[in-house]
């Protein structure tokens, strides 16, 4: 397993989400632009503020997915002798990549663990060396490699 293609996946994912959410954003723009005042101007109001909570909801998830994106694409992949950001670490019976929390995926037919270093497990792991254990879901695993 290559760091390079768990970065790509990653990148694919972000990118498939924020393309997504970005025409969620429009189409709201474009909904709520067209609602025109009717004699009922309560429920024009209640509408346009339901849309508008909808518009945050959104773009706050939105603007969250081009931060992770950030992360991903400046991540230095070079690699390292101690689990950090940007560690791709191999135990001897899991795969897990230090970057941005996005839980288990499929990469390459093999379950890699995409934690955040801020999550319990990447604070856990943080830090630890090539023949250090770690636990992960209540199993002692011994840590293998780290690129």
């Amino acid at each position: 397993m290559h760091k390079k293609d768990i970065i790509e996946y990653i990148l694919s994912v972000l990118r498939s989400n924020t393309i997504l959410l970005e025409n969620e954003l429009k189409s709201i723009i474009k909904e709520k632009n067209s609602i025109t005042k009717s004699s009922a101007g309560d429920k024009h109001e209640t509408s346009r503020a339901l849309m508008q909570s909808e518009f945050d909801k959104i773009n706050n998830n939105y603007q969250s997915q081009l931060n992770q994106l950030k992360v991903i694409e400046s991540l230095d992949i070079s690699d390292k002798s101690r689990i950090g950001l940007g560690s791709l670490v191999e135990t001897d019976r899991s795969i897990l990549f230090i970057g941005i929390g996005l839980g288990i995926h499929q990469i390459d037919n093999r379950k890699v663990l995409i934690v955040s270093k801020a999550s319990p497990i990447g604070k856990q792991i943080d830090g630890k060396e090539e023949g250090d254990y770690i636990l992960l879901n209540n199993n002692k695993e011994k840590i293998i490699r780290i690129s």
